[in-house]
């Protein structure tokens, strides 16, 4: 598979999968980024149902470390929230950035979010961590969440 890309002026990015298919990169929407952002933060406080908010019935979710995809409905979506700040006294997240994509012609918007977690422990330790979410939306509701983690030096 060959993969060719260049930045054109319109501010899309074209690609080519395979020669002669070539699409492009478009920004998605600027209400899908916000939502992803609402998202990421919405989860540091626990509020779960600022969460719901922005998800389908039913949400797809691959873990940073690998792992097999959990799906899950929005009716669990309290209990999941409560059991991964279970070993936690807070988590503080700050964002670096984030990038809404959508591939020309398609019906879905992949909004990539980059932040960064600090996270206190009910031990009293502490632990920083690089985090990446790529956020996917299909007319404005959450359907597939990959996360991405990397440790970072406290």
């Amino acid at each position: 598979m060959s993969i060719l890309m260049s930045l054109v002026t319109s501010g899309s990015l074209n690609f080519e999968i395979f020669p002669g298919e070539g699409k492009k990169y478009i920004f998605g929407s600027d209400e899908d980024a916000y939502n992803a952002v609402s998202l990421v933060l919405a989860y540091a406080e626990k509020d779960s149902e600022t969460m719901a908010k922005f998800m389908r019935d039913t949400v797809v979710y691959y873990p940073p470390l690998g792992g097999k995809a959990m799906r899950s409905p929005k009716s669990a979506l309290p209990a999941i929230v409560k059991s991964l700040h279970e070993p936690y006294d807070s988590i503080q997240r700050s964002i670096n950035n984030v990038v809404p994509l959508k591939i020309e012609g398609s019906d879905f918007t992949r909004v990539s979010v980059a932040f960064r977690e600090k996270r206190y422990y009910k031990d009293g330790t502490q632990e920083s961590v690089r985090l990446i979410d790529r956020i996917f939306f299909r007319e404005g509701k959450i359907f597939r969440i990959i996360q991405w983690m990397g440790e970072i030096d406290n």
